[in-house]
């Protein structure tokens, strides 16, 4: 689809950019050094995604009505942990930080999360969540935003705002604390190798330190930091000064990386909880989606039209029969005989690595997989949703000139204690679509703002 979707309600770059095509690069780059953010120098936008107040706002209020359900969803399936785990097929293996305290797991699962949305021939479709204190996002919209609205004129004159993330994980982490009677502060457990290409824990630290201007203590450590020993602050070890542990990091990251987790799990068997806790990732499992899609008997009439409305059609797969474009289909067949509308998805996975998109694979690929997912039942099939596009202001090469390109791109609200946190945005610079993952795929980063003044 040529130009802008009507969804964005923009079709121009905005008015009053101050800086001269090299002078925006040389912000960008500035503000998001260091921090392994990938903006593909060959192509750099010259703006942010824009999208009318309305429609930026629809964004959270949607992601925070079906996070409610993905999260009674997982509540419902069972009463206790085991039976939940029984339900998503899966056991504690995967998920080492479980800790007794089941209320303490259930009551905060939900408490960070950022779904992936593309927009839709009619709006904004929700093709996942993900539910924990890893994603990225956090720290890109906190620097895109800044440095857009530098480059546009500077706080109260750029047209366009958005929601700080930082400051809305500021607040739940000071309510967290409170709630369970801890000192006012946390420790952003990370560690640099997680971020390709940064000499340093510049992405980290602009965190702390904006925690820190809020009157929450915060402070980045690494897993070793845990130990304590000679050089480290308060010897004893860091989670002692800070009993809650930001969990920054996926354990599998770290294994693939040589990062040993024995640190962290002495540091929780001496009284520290990582934030947010495990159970966050049952809430994410894409199983939970198909739920949902499905439909649970505790829905309402207003759960399934917004479930309607904003998840494509998502079902678990093994060899069942089921309604499909107002006909009864056998789900092998359905999916053999219409590759080109569907994707498959492992339940478990992350960046995009377990996703088999059915227009942008072979024959036999697809074939493959779905007798694979049919076999191991570990997967779900999701209708698929042709991005909409946005017409993007970009340089072109190194030089002054500037071009547009009509991007697809996928957006990330992100919700702190369900609170709005901004929205982080991928594309690929060069316009096409398919897998769409800053690590992964190659994709480019940037953020999605709203139109006019600052957010009330």
């Amino acid at each position: 689809m040529p130009g802008t979707h009507p969804w964005f309600g923009v079709d121009s770059p905005p008015a009053g950019r101050t800086l001269s095509t090299r002078q925006v690069r040389e912000v960008l780059r500035h503000e998001l050094r260091d921090c392994g953010t990938r903006l593909q120098s060959d192509v750099l936008a010259l703006q942010p995604l824009l999208a009318t107040r309305e429609a930026y706002d629809e964004l959270f209020t949607s992601a925070r009505g079906l996070l409610r359900l993905l999260e009674r969803a997982v509540r419902e399936a069972a009463g206790d942990r085991a039976g939940r785990l029984a339900a998503l097929g899966t056991d504690e293996v995967p998920y080492p930080f479980f800790v007794a305290d089941e209320d303490f797991e259930m009551r905060y699962a939900a408490s960070m999360a950022r779904p992936d949305v593309v927009i839709g021939p009619d709006g904004p479709k929700f093709l996942e969540f993900n539910v924990s204190g890893t994603f990225g996002g956090p720290a890109e919209i906190h620097l895109f935003t800044h440095a857009w609205t530098r480059i546009y004129g500077g706080p109260g004159v750029a047209p366009f705002s958005g929601h700080e993330p930082f400051a809305a994980r500021a607040e739940l982490y000071r309510r967290v604390c409170t709630e369970l009677g801890l000192p006012l502060g946390v420790a952003l457990l990370g560690s640099r190798l997680d971020r390709p290409g940064a000499q340093t824990a510049r992405y980290y630290e602009v965190e702390a330190e904006y925690f820190r201007q809020q009157g929450l203590a915060a402070e980045f450590v690494e897993p070793a930091d845990l130990e304590g020993g000679p050089g480290t602050p308060r010897g004893a070890g860091r989670d002692l000064a800070y009993p809650l542990l930001h969990r920054y990091f996926a354990i599998d990251d770290w294994r693939k990386l040589g990062i040993s987790l024995d640190p962290v799990h002495r540091a929780v068997q001496r009284g520290s909880r990582l934030f947010p806790p495990q159970s966050s990732y049952l809430v994410a499992n894409k199983k939970v989606l198909a739920w949902i899609s499905e439909g649970r008997p505790w829905m309402t009439e207003e759960d399934r039209a917004l479930v309607e409305r904003c998840l494509p059609w998502t079902r678990l797969v093994y060899d069942r029969k089921l309604a499909w474009g107002g006909r009864r289909h056998d789900l092998a067949d359905l999916l053999l005989d219409n590759q080109q509308h569907f994707v498959l998805k492992k339940a478990i996975g992350m960046m995009g690595l377990e996703v088999t998109l059915g227009p942008y694979v072979t024959g036999p690929q697809w074939r493959g997989e779905v007798a694979r997912a049919l076999a191991e039942g570990d997967t779900i099939v999701q209708q698929y949703v042709e991005p909409g596009r946005f017409r993007m202001a970009m340089s072109s090469a190194s030089g002054p000139e500037v071009q547009s390109v009509d991007i697809a791109p996928v957006l990330s609200p992100v919700l702190f204690g369900g609170v709005p946190a901004g929205c982080w945005a991928r594309y690929h610079g060069s316009g096409q679509a398919g897998m769409i993952g800053a690590s992964g795929f190659g994709a480019t980063e940037n953020v999605l703002l709203a139109t006019g003044g600052p957010h009330p």
